[in-house]
């Protein structure tokens, strides 16, 4: 596809140049429109966005130096190369013209080719400008990419190992060595099951996220056990918080069956209990709050008392990996996948999820519709 060829704008309240300067810039091979006036001139450049404006100084209020000035306070428009076309070919003209911030200055009369020449090196020079700053943006970009990369292979090594850890030595306790106190035994077996759960959530985590990169979520529908896929692995969650001690309390309501994929809502579900949990105080209170609906749709709401999030961040929370921006003065253990994830499976299946306002903590509302004609229902 051929890039369009550059917009001037002539403004000039002289009906003979106006024509003149538009049938040779046109012939030249550029696009170009003409108005007659600053007030004209401004709507034309707000409506087109020209690539460049050609005026004449000597006009009717606003003139050429109006315009410019007018021009230059507006955001959208302050960007735009000007030249001025003039009969006023004096030094102090001249040097007023540049300062007032025009890129070039041309007395009447003029030789065409001389405008079209500078019109051409102007747009030259805009082009190779904006080509350097892009290769900057460009460049900045890959340095943040290469910062973000260096930061989660850091944060996916600690999240991998410190299970991998917790595993490793109670289970080599376990076999190495006689445990007198089958209580203490028993702790050590429990701190590696709760480990194996922790690995095993990351890794659902990763499989998911695939999944979404490549547009594939699973979306087949199945019937959810509320206590064996929510509250169960919510109470497990809870263990990996037991020195907290949390007050954690849920109400079910509603005499439907919830319907949805059965291993991502679950993960959806689990990582806002999860946060919840996480960013509670110590003794700070969690509730959940589940509601099926008669036609496999549902409400889960979650809420805690911890630091809440402020109006501003509510957007960049749920980006892939926002916890992972924080470095190594992160306050949390996390990947910052999970209001990510849970977003995306409820999105998935026409839901979402929403942070609500309230006056401590958190609380976050995930909306699943029912089940709709398209859906593919599994037992």
């Amino acid at each position: 596809m051929h890039e369009s060829p550059p917009l001037i704008l002539v403004v000039d309240d002289e009906p003979s140049i106006r024509l003149g300067l538009l049938a040779a810039i046109k012939r030249h091979g550029y696009q170009a429109v003409a108005v007659e006036n600053g007030n004209d001139a401004i709507e034309k450049a707000r409506e087109l966005a020209p690539d460049l404006v050609v005026s004449d100084v000597m006009m009717p209020p606003p003139d050429g130096f109006e315009l410019k000035r007018l021009m230059s306070i507006d955001p959208q428009l302050s960007a735009i190369p000007f030249i001025f076309l003039t009969a006023r070919g004096g030094v102090k003209d001249r040097v007023a013209g540049i300062s007032s911030g025009a890129d070039d200055y041309i007395s009447k009369p003029f030789e065409m080719e001389e405008l079209l020449a500078r019109i051409d090196s102007l747009l030259r020079r805009v082009h190779s400008a904006e080509e350097r700053g892009r290769e900057q943006m460009r460049e900045i970009a890959r340095q943040d990419m290469e910062r973000l990369q260096k930061e989660i292979l850091q944060n996916f090594h600690h999240e991998l190992r410190t299970p991998l850890m917790n595993i490793a030595m109670p289970l080599e306790l376990a076999v190495n060595h006689k445990f007198s106190d089958p209580a203490e035994q028993s702790r050590f077996i429990r701190m590696a099951l709760s480990n194996v759960d922790k690995l095993d959530s990351l890794v659902a985590d990763i499989v998911i996220l695939s999944n979404i990169e490549h547009g594939d979520l699973n979306s087949i529908r199945q019937t959810i056990n509320i206590r064996d896929h929510i509250l169960a692995p919510a109470q497990k969650r809870l263990e990996r918080y037991r020195s907290k001690e949390l007050d954690f309390a849920h109400e079910v309501s509603g005499d439907g069956e919830i319907k949805a994929p059965r291993r991502e809502f679950t993960q959806a579900v689990l990582h806002l209990i999860d946060n919840a949990f996480k960013f509670s105080p110590q003794h700070g209170r969690v509730r959940l709050r589940i509601h099926a609906g008669a036609d496999g749709g549902a409400e889960i709401e979650v809420s805690d008392e911890g630091t809440g999030i402020p109006a501003e961040q509510r957007g960049r929370v749920f980006d892939r990996f926002y916890q992972v921006s924080q470095g190594d003065t992160r306050d949390y253990d996390g990947l910052g996948v999970g209001l990510t994830i849970a977003r995306a499976v409820f999105r998935s299946l026409k839901g979402d999820v929403q942070i609500l306002d309230q006056p401590v903590g958190c609380r976050v509302l995930a909306i699943l519709p029912g089940v709709g004609a398209e859906d593919i229902i599994y037992g």
